[in-house]
């Protein structure tokens, strides 16, 4: 139909503008949480603003450089994008079906101080092994890694992470007594099970702690 590209294109930079946008402060929360999880941050407005102005440079030089072959850069960056991700999603499966079998404190994973800690280096030292053991099965790019070369070209890392970190993990586990965590999970379904933290004497405890019972929440 003439006229149909027009509107198309037209279309299409509005798709891709509110992506961009979802993209943008998606990529800035994920940079601020970074920076929190080593050093305490209360971002606010021109905390966020400057971070998506930064990636924002980024993101037009790194685009600007590849747009001459841009279907292969795409291609890498997802492929290093489920490198990434392959052994962090074996730790978390295995920890959810063989390891705590689904069974939370959802409001502790908020909190630095809650019962899981600020970092868990079971699943870390999980990760970092099952994410050095693919390299040499790797092939993207202009890298192609020795047994990956031995075998052809086959890529088959991601057989190799998700096999080696989630056997690690469910090893470095073993021995975690989660009988621990047991008062932490109920509390804080009871916590949820009410949508909002409990007030005593209708104001918070001076820590900000929930309380249940008339104790805080982590106690009880």
């Amino acid at each position: 139909m003439s006229g149909l590209g027009a509107v198309l294109t037209l279309l299409s930079v509005l798709a891709l503008v509110a992506t961009m946008g979802l993209n943008a402060y998606s990529g800035m929360l994920t940079v601020l949480t970074g920076v929190d999880s080593v050093r305490p941050l209360r971002p606010g407005r021109r905390a966020r603003v400057l971070t998506i102005s930064g990636l924002a440079v980024v993101w037009c030089a790194v685009g600007l450089s590849v747009s001459a072959d841009f279907s292969t850069a795409l291609g890498n960056a997802l492929l290093l994008m489920l490198y990434l991700l392959i052994p962090w999603t074996a730790v978390n499966l295995v920890d959810y079906f063989f390891v705590r079998r689904g069974h939370y404190a959802i409001t502790h994973l908020f909190r630095p101080d809650g019962i899981y800690g600020t970092w868990a280096w079971r699943g870390l030292a999980a990760y970092g092994v099952g994410l050095a053991l693919m390299v040499p099965f790797m092939v993207v790019g202009p890298f192609t890694g020795p047994v990956a070369a031995a075998l052809g070209g086959v890529d088959v890392a991601f057989v190799v992470g998700l096999a080696v970190s989630g056997v690690l993990y469910y090893v470095l586990t073993r021995r975690l007594d989660l009988t621990t965590e047991e008062p932490a999970v109920a509390a804080s379904e009871r916590e949820l099970a009410l949508g909002e933290p409990v007030l005593v004497n209708d104001s918070p405890t001076a820590a900000g702690t929930p309380v249940v019972n008339g104790t805080p929440a982590v106690d009880e």
